[in-house]
């Protein structure tokens, strides 16, 4: 996917430095269709609702980095093979602040670069 959009921010994680963006055309008309399925129901707010209440599954910080990822720039097999590397084999909350982080720059676009998530270290 190369038709980012002005919302995609830089991300310092553990798989390296990359743009994400829940807000690219493609991936808003995915969450339309697909949505993120858990307790509360499959929106994007739902979503949230479940991070913040920390009910959040496995799948949902999964699809939403890989889903950031896709919507910052790069194509869909690229983003996997991050999710697969750097999210799947690495303890969860190493990634759940990533997973907040994008999914609650979908709801509010900050105004400064995305913070470097905690405990990221580039491999």
């Amino acid at each position: 996917m190369t038709d980012t959009t002005e919302t995609a921010k830089p991300i310092t994680w553990a798989g390296g430095q990359h743009p994400m963006t829940l807000n690219h055309p493609w991936v808003r008309a995915n969450l339309s269709i697909r949505g993120l399925p858990g307790d509360y129901g499959s929106t994007p707010a739902a979503c949230l609702k479940r991070f913040n209440e920390a009910l959040w599954s496995i799948d949902d910080m999964e699809r939403v980095i890989e889903l950031g990822l896709i919507g910052g720039g790069l194509s869909r097999r690229d983003a996997a093979d991050l999710v697969e590397r750097f999210v799947r084999t690495r303890p969860l909350m190493e990634n759940a602040p990533v997973a907040i982080t994008v999914l609650s720059m979908f709801f509010v676009q900050p105004t400064e670069p995305a913070p470097e998530v905690e405990g990221a270290d580039n491999g």
